[in-house]
């Protein structure tokens, strides 16, 4: 259980430990501890003065090496402090009573200190050891400049691995955006695919539904043109496949005047009247591909929801602008009323994702005297 008075860990400072590699490296620094140590066993005359100083130098590098070896996360704040000031307190008393060389040990307390502290306060541990090891060299009776030297060694490492600390989380950071950028990618062409799928086959299953109830109803009496309609049936049908597979292969590309032609059949099949007004201009691909949506998904709500008598399929271009409206006389209804979430059906918000990716407006409500209107402009880029 997590100690509640212990702030989480940002992302920052879970990624501020180290690898094992890391760990090695920092291990491999205890060589130079061997140095002073070898120095004070030798210089020393008495036994219970190199004693002591074996047993400290000891505990110092039994200390270093347990925190180096933990987990690759800050400790709590209580436990890094109180190793910090176990090392701080056996670096100040080797350097004060034995030996100034002993001012190597405050190198490893700010590597702890970095390593152990949370982002917030691991400089100022920096800051803390570099002041100590010039207050206890000059304690000891070392020239000024020997302190600041020893004290520079000691800021230095210390800022180096914050340096390396900060580098290795933003790394870490780098990493989970990258992860998280691929999972919204992946989401986002689930999405379309969805949006696609639905749109190019609403339409179609529509036609084959109501054809199929035509030829059902026509096929008692009048075999003949029952036949007609399962033949277009079977048309339709091979159409939606071959949309769907080129859909899933990704190289399908509606155009304006395949879906035109395609709305004024099925509006035709359906009964509706339908009149197509559409000007000889050329489109940008990605405009036209939004208007040919349009145009599917407005015949196909007409032909599903409006029981309208009449259905108009105007195109619009201009030099800054170009646009679709479809317009029907029928009940005027919402073709997918609005659900406890307030958004409507999925095709209008497929084209409403479509129509705001290319920056265009997109109205969709029932007139005042009646019908339904579903009009889409887009932005046309200059050439």
């Amino acid at each position: 259980m997590s100690d509640p008075a212990q702030p989480p860990p940002s992302v920052r400072d879970r990624y501020r430990g180290r690898t094992p590699m890391g760990r090695l490296r920092m291990l491999l620094w205890l060589v130079f501890i061997a140095i002073p140590l070898i120095n004070a066993i030798s210089s020393h005359t008495t036994g219970l003065a190199k004693a002591l100083t074996i047993a400290a130098a000891v505990a110092f590098v039994v200390v270093f090496v347990v925190v180096t070896l933990i987990d690759p996360k800050p400790l709590r704040d209580l436990v890094a402090f109180a190793a910090i000031a176990f090392l701080l307190a056996i670096a100040t008393t080797l350097t004060v009573l034995d030996r100034e060389s002993w001012a190597t040990l405050f190198v490893y307390t700010v590597a702890v200190g970095a390593m152990c502290l949370r982002q917030k306060l691991a400089f100022q541990a920096v800051v803390v050891c570099a002041g100590a090891c010039v207050a206890a060299l000059l304690v000891r009776g070392a020239s000024f400049g020997t302190a600041i030297s020893y004290a520079i060694s000691t800021a230095g490492i210390g800022m180096l691995m914050l340096v390396m600390a900060d580098l290795r989380t933003r790394n870490a950071e780098l990493h989970e955006a990258r992860a998280e950028l691929a999972r919204l990618a992946v989401a986002e062409e689930r999405m379309r695919f969805a949006r696609d799928l639905h749109d190019l086959l609403g339409h179609s299953l529509s036609v084959i539904a109501l054809k199929a109830e035509l030829a059902g109803r026509l096929l008692p009496h009048q075999g003949r043109e029952a036949a007609v309609h399962v033949s277009e049936i079977e048309d339709v049908a091979r159409g939606a496949l071959t949309e769907v597979r080129e859909a899933v292969s990704g190289y399908r590309r509606m155009t304006l005047d395949d879906e035109l032609e395609g709305a004024r059949v099925a509006l035709s099949a359906a009964g509706i009247q339908a009149e197509v007004l559409r000007p000889p201009v050329k489109l940008d691909p990605a405009v036209e591909a939004v208007l040919a949506w349009t145009v599917r998904e407005g015949a196909t709500n007409v032909i599903r929801h409006s029981h309208a008598g009449r259905c108009s399929l105007k195109v619009t271009a201009g030099l800054g602008e170009a646009g679709v409206e479809v317009l029907d006389d029928g009940r005027g209804e919402d073709p997918m009323p609005a659900g406890a979430n307030g958004h409507s059906g999925h095709g209008i918000e497929g084209l409403r994702e479509r129509v705001q990716r290319l920056q265009g407006r997109i109205e969709a409500g029932a007139l005042p005297d009646g019908g339904f209107r579903l009009a889409v402009n887009l932005p046309v880029p200059a050439r």
